[in-house]
């Protein structure tokens, strides 16, 4: 009897020294909690004895209790780590099943490839979906946050607006062979065009595509008419884009460069794209063919350009220095009984029949901490208890050690009474 209870001793410090030495080990790893081992003596004795002359039957681990006081927070330069000042758990699902939950106090953040926000496992951080104020659209629904990298949708450019000045006199006519040019309008024959000017077109992806704008000079100035004109033709990703009748394109100057009729829109078309094209700012003058001004109205989505978490936990992205969107809020987690979690390891835990259902809430209401962005949790580890621990752990393990070795002895010297 008197082995066991010393083996009995020995069982328990070795889980103590086997719970302090976890601690220690997971001093500096995000979120953890620590434990402390909880012992119960075991007493046994029969209805009939008496009481008063009964010994204790030795020791067993009764329970590994964790402390869920709050760790320090350490500032970090990243906007994706998360720490929660006061109670709940980040809700987390696994890269498997939405339905598969997990909760964890470790905040360490960052973006996968289609931008879901995930922890270093895959787990992805769960949330509300929100209005555009911000306000949670649906309380029953979680979702897998994202940041999507981009907001808007794609626009084709339907009009270009291109200012440019023209030269007076002959080298308004350019490389042309003559004027008009003896040959039909060729993009690749510098002599059937004046001049030339790169003009920025986007097809219905967003993306750019190589487009000009020619001038072709077909009347130049004399004494009887002093007027100079010019035709127009554009190229767009290698189609020729022209319009109906070509003299639609025109544009005229008077001898002092002004134009003589205001310069309307052009409407440029071929199998794939129709354009409009403003000439409205162009000019005439005695400096070199130079493009003044080229805009258009194609549009790509707009890339992501500022991302921040407010202390309630809803997440704000701006796009192109647009005004910030909610892209949803942190669902927070809380239990009726958190020392009854199943430990999963990676400073996560499952709930279970002892901790009781999940209590889901947004941080910063009742019962529920508040987030701070640009932070994280660490372990709340006291070290120097721990190795205060660790000493006492050892002392009761030599002393249980001692115990089973007397033990021994004093069996060893019955036996050779014995014999």
């Amino acid at each position: 009897m008197t082995s066991s209870i010393a083996l009995s001793g020995l069982n328990a410090a070795q889980a103590d020294l086997r719970t302090t030495s976890n601690n220690i080990a997971n001093t500096n790893t995000y979120g953890f909690h620590a434990s402390r081992t909880e012992f119960a003596d075991l007493f046994t004795r029969s209805a009939y004895a008496a009481s008063g002359t009964e010994s204790g039957s030795g020791v067993r681990v009764h329970t590994v209790r964790q402390s869920f006081k709050q760790g320090p927070v350490n500032q970090t330069a990243n906007t994706l780590d998360l720490a929660l000042r006061g109670q709940g758990f980040f809700t987390i699902s696994d890269a498997v099943s939405d339905g598969n939950l997990s909760y964890t106090r470790a905040g360490a953040f960052g973006v996968d490839s289609e931008g879901y926000l995930v922890n270093a496992s895959g787990g992805y951080l769960q949330g509300y979906p929100t209005n555009s104020d911000g306000s949670i659209s649906n309380e029953l629904s979680l979702q897998r946050m994202r940041i999507p990298p981009t907001n808007g949708e794609p626009k084709a450019t339907t009009a270009v607006d291109l200012s440019v000045n023209l030269p007076f006199g002959a080298e308004g006519a350019g490389n042309q062979d003559a004027v008009p040019p003896s040959n039909a309008f060729d993009p690749a024959d510098d002599t059937t065009f004046a001049a030339e000017a790169a003009v920025n077109v986007w097809n219905d992806l967003g993306e750019a595509v190589p487009a000009k704008v020619f001038f072709i000079q077909v009347q130049e100035p004399t004494a009887a008419d002093p007027s100079t004109i010019y035709e127009m033709r554009m190229e767009v990703d290698g189609e020729v884009l022209t319009t109906t009748p070509a003299t639609a394109a025109q544009i005229n100057f008077d001898e002092y460069g002004t134009p003589t009729t205001a310069i309307a829109p052009m409407a440029f078309s071929s199998t794939s794209w129709n354009l409009n094209l403003d000439l409205t700012d162009t000019e005439m003058s005695n400096e070199s063919f130079e493009v003044l001004a080229s805009t258009h109205d194609g549009e790509r989505p707009r890339g992501l350009s500022g991302l921040e978490f407010g202390d309630d936990g809803v997440v704000w992205a701006s796009y192109a220095g647009n005004n910030s969107i909610s892209l949803g809020q942190l669902a927070i987690a809380n239990f009726p009984n958190a020392q009854g979690l199943k430990q999963l390891g990676e400073s996560s835990y499952s709930q279970t029949v002892e901790s009781g259902a999940a209590l889901m809430g947004q941080a910063g209401s009742d019962g529920f901490g508040k987030i701070e962005s640009g932070a994280l949790e660490m372990s709340n580890v006291d070290l120097t208890s721990e190795l205060v621990n660790l000493i006492s752990a050892q002392r009761n393990y030599q002393a249980s050690a001692k115990a089973l070795e007397t033990s021994n002895s004093v069996t060893q010297t019955i036996m050779n009474i014995r014999s």
